[in-house]
């Protein structure tokens, strides 16, 4: 647990104290729909006598994009960041920063010229050999496209939060420290005993069947169903001259990649080079089509069903089209297709017959957990377990024949139980337990371990009081949203 809170740390929380401005190519968003009042066409919220600017909550958006890309280890699209609800997200946290501000405003703290000045040269990112450089500050934020102005605008916010923190810290206390290092650092001294679930002990009963499937019924969908009249465009079947082919070749270098990321030689490939270049010189032809197929000047010539399980194209080229719609020529096999959306049946609840094997799966799952459960409880009544001796969280291999996976998954669940005997159950298996000892091993944990446990205890009880006063300010401030969310 702590080796994975010190190789994590910097994502543990993103604390509402990061007030820098971050540079991140997530594309401006739009935040819902203004009014023309000028106060609000400028502003996304007011919280007491703040306004939130559209700036500020693009700064927020941008830091929060950036924290779950890193996250996602430089994966996250956009379609990602919608669902995860990152702008809402900014907003809340924009808000929540502007109630502490008020409340920093009202109790009489401020941020003048010589405090930003403070901040600005102790920053390594305007240094020159470990001293500030003027030259170098100006230069940075040319090159970031920010305005000095709006820069240091920013940075009082950040210092404004900064004093209201440390008026309000709560530092980490012994009894606190001692509590957490309990809880990480305990190792249990154990007696398991395995207990395994037989298939053969599962009786299918057809009416218990049914009757979770009819529960569920909604969960079980057929996936939307697209009838296509088609016009299929072959492409051009001609060799094209050894010069044309790598003049193509070399412009399209990126499609013939191997396995390794490296480009393929052009001899390697050349019979797909010729492929997709006939592809590409019929794609005049095929826009012709496409113009006299929408115009009825000439019919279709086929017709698929396909849904998103039986597709041997990209549903992406006609997903969001309408009944009756003509799609654009895609490329299809080895020519383009022209499709008319002739129908689109919606997903529905599926009959009983197509959702039996899913439902049976779900089934013989809940059965096994009810089979393994009743056993794990008689072998609890009459416990032989073998003492496996002491176990911590970070427990290493396996133990009792486990496997590692299941190891992990075991201690995870056992540590997080107030019970010395018990049970846990796991996929196809459960584990009965007795611990027979314990022991803290607090005199072996070494400095590192203890300043990232201070740091966490400390980051907890912290976040918790923000947590509440930021509730108690909601109540005090009044908050006006000019942003549909």
């Amino acid at each position: 647990m702590l080796s994975w809170m010190q190789k994590h740390k910097k994502y543990l929380v993103v604390t509402i104290w990061v007030s820098t401005i971050a540079f991140v190519g997530a594309g401006f968003v739009g935040w819902g729909a203004y009014d023309l009042n000028s106060n609000r066409a400028t502003s996304v919220a007011k919280v007491g006598h703040r306004n939130i600017s559209v700036q500020e909550l693009q700064q927020k958006y941008d830091r929060l994009y950036q924290y779950y890309n890193n996250v996602f280890e430089g994966k996250l699209t956009q379609e990602k960041a919608e669902e995860l609800g990152l702008e809402n997200a900014a907003l809340q946290a924009a808000i929540q920063e502007n109630l502490l501000l008020n409340f920093a405003d009202d109790i009489g703290l401020s941020v003048n010229k010589d405090d930003v000045l403070k901040y600005i040269i102790v920053d390594p990112t305007f240094q020159k050999d470990g001293v500030f450089d003027k030259n170098l500050y100006y230069d940075v934020l040319r090159r970031a496209r920010i305005n000095p102005t709006d820069f240091e605008d920013n940075l009082k916010l950040t210092i404004l939060l900064d004093k209201l923190r440390t008026i309000l810290n709560l530092p980490a206390s012994k009894e606190d420290i001692a509590m957490m290092e309990a809880s990480f650092f305990m190792q249990d001294k154990l007696a398991v005993q395995v207990v395994n679930a037989d298939q053969n002990e599962i009786k299918i009963d057809e009416k218990e069947l049914k009757d979770l499937w009819e529960i569920n019924k909604n969960n079980y969908m057929t996936k939307t169903l697209y009838g296509i009249d088609t016009y299929f465009v072959e492409s051009e079947k001609s060799d094209a001259n050894e010069s044309v082919l790598k003049s193509y070749y070399n412009e399209n270098q990126d499609k013939y990649k191997g396995s390794d990321d490296k480009i393929k030689p052009f001899s390697e490939v050349k019979a797909e080079v010729n492929k997709d270049y006939n592809i590409e010189q019929s794609k005049t032809n095929a826009l012709e089509k496409y113009v006299a197929v929408k115009k009825a000047e000439l019919a279709t010539n086929g017709f698929i069903s396909v849904n998103e399980d039986n597709a041997t194209f990209s549903l992406d080229e006609i997903k969001g089209a309408k009944v009756g719609e003509v799609i654009k020529p895609f490329i299809y096999k080895d020519g383009y297709l022209i499709a008319r959306i002739k129908s689109i049946t919606p997903p529905q609840p599926m009959s009983f017959e197509q959702a039996r094997a899913n439902v049976l799966e779900i089934y013989k799952s809940k059965k096994e957990k009810e089979i393994l459960t009743a056993k794990a409880k008689d072998t609890l009544q009459n416990f032989k377990g073998t003492d496996v001796g002491f176990v911590s969280r970070e427990v290493n291999g396996s133990i009792a024949g486990l496997n590692e996976s299941d190891t992990r998954a075991f201690v995870s669940q056992l540590f997080d139980t107030n019970n010395t005997k018990g049970y846990v159950i796991l996929d196809d298996k459960a584990v009965v337990y007795d611990i027979l000892e314990q022991r803290l091993l607090t005199n072996n944990i070494n400095n590192n371990y203890k300043q990232i446990t201070q740091q966490n205890v400390a980051m907890l009880k912290n976040n918790e009081l923000i947590k509440d006063l930021t509730n108690k300010l909601l109540k005090y401030y009044e908050v006006k949203e000019y942003v549909k969310r």
